[in-house]
């Protein structure tokens, strides 16, 4: 189930990313298990291999009809338990379920898939992994009833270095890195784009740059991953300012600081384009309205006059898309 695999990654963003919203709401508290990004940790020297070609597939809930596991269990040619993110993946797709059924249901399933897709010792190594995931999911609940969400950077920070000490705790160093190396980079960039953008004595370009500098210091596979995250907090607090009265200077300082100079100055075009079609669309519409309101004509020739103002003023691709938007608009 592909969406999982990227919902630790929203998940850190909703914990951290939330700072830079003008309003702000205390979030619920958790029930059941978030997942988390993880990157995966080195394979061992020896060969991997999937233990099997086609897994067997468990029972699902509803929510999981027509997807596949999500997650691959993987040992070495000694049979040992290769520990990558997708165990991560694969334990947060069965709890996932947990509201359709019970957290035991749950885990029961986990216990159930691994039994039937891994063999000693892989398995034991799987079900020590599971042991240890579980106990860090209830302690992270507790944890974060002792650092509730405060709107300072100081209190992210301790927050942060608390979850990443009830981690190493709870997982040796390579358990530790597979599951949640991306998330904690991801965090840390967050906190550092937060200090970043709240330093009053930095300006606008000096912000956008430093925070520019920061992204491209992060692995190029976390990058793929933040892009669309950081574009999708843009939209949202771009559409929030729209909604306040915002200048279009301060959209630009907003983009400068979210996604940097070179990909504001995308955004910027992009929003010229969308200016210029919108003004084109209201002149022909306009025009279009009055050759509908002009008496006397024949139906025929009143159509001819439309279809000749559409060729006129849109390319063929450019027509379909007006077509598109008249049927949309009931006209």
């Amino acid at each position: 189930m592909k969406p999982l695999v990227y919902a630790p990654l929203l998940a850190s963003a909703l914990l951290l990313g939330w700072y830079l919203l003008p309003e702000r709401e205390t979030p619920e508290p958790r029930q059941a298990a978030v997942a988390t990004p993880p990157p995966a940790s080195p394979p061992t020297a020896l060969p991997a291999m999937l233990t099997n070609q086609r897994p067997e597939q468990p029972p699902l809930e509803a929510s999981q009809r027509g997807t596949q596991v999500d997650g691959q269990l993987q040992v070495d040619a000694n049979g040992n338990l290769i520990v990558t993110d997708q165990l991560r993946h694969l334990f947060d797709y069965f709890l996932s379920a947990v509201g359709e059924i019970s957290h035991a249901q749950a885990l029961q399933r986990i216990r159930q898939y691994l039994q039937a897709n891994l063999r000693a010792p892989a398995l034991q190594q799987a079900e020590q992994l599971l042991d240890s995931y579980v106990e860090y999911l209830q302690a992270l609940i507790e944890l974060e009833e002792r650092f509730p969400v405060v709107a300072d950077l100081d209190g992210l920070h301790a927050r942060e270095l608390a979850v990443q000490r009830l981690r190493a705790s709870l997982f040796d160093a390579e358990a530790h890195a597979a599951f949640f190396a991306k998330e904690e980079l991801y965090n840390g960039f967050t906190l550092e784009r937060l200090a970043i953008q709240h330093d009053s004595q930095l300006s606008a370009a000096e912000k956008a740059e430093q925070i520019e500098a920061l992204r491209e210091g992060l692995p190029e596979e976390l990058q793929a991953l933040l892009v669309p995250q950081l574009h999708s907090e843009l939209r949202q607090q771009t559409s929030q300012l729209q909604a306040q009265g915002a200048s279009a200077e301060e959209i630009r300082e907003l983009r400068m600081n979210m996604v940097g100079p070179e990909a504001t100055a995308r955004l910027e075009a992009l929003d010229q384009q969308r200016n210029q079609w919108q003004q084109r669309f209201q002149r022909f519409s306009e025009q279009r309205q009055q050759i509908l309101r002009q008496s006397g004509l024949a139906d025929s020739d009143r159509q001819a006059e439309l279809e000749q103002l559409l060729h006129s003023q849109f390319t063929d691709s450019e027509r379909l898309r007006v077509l598109s938007l008249l049927e949309l608009q009931g006209d």
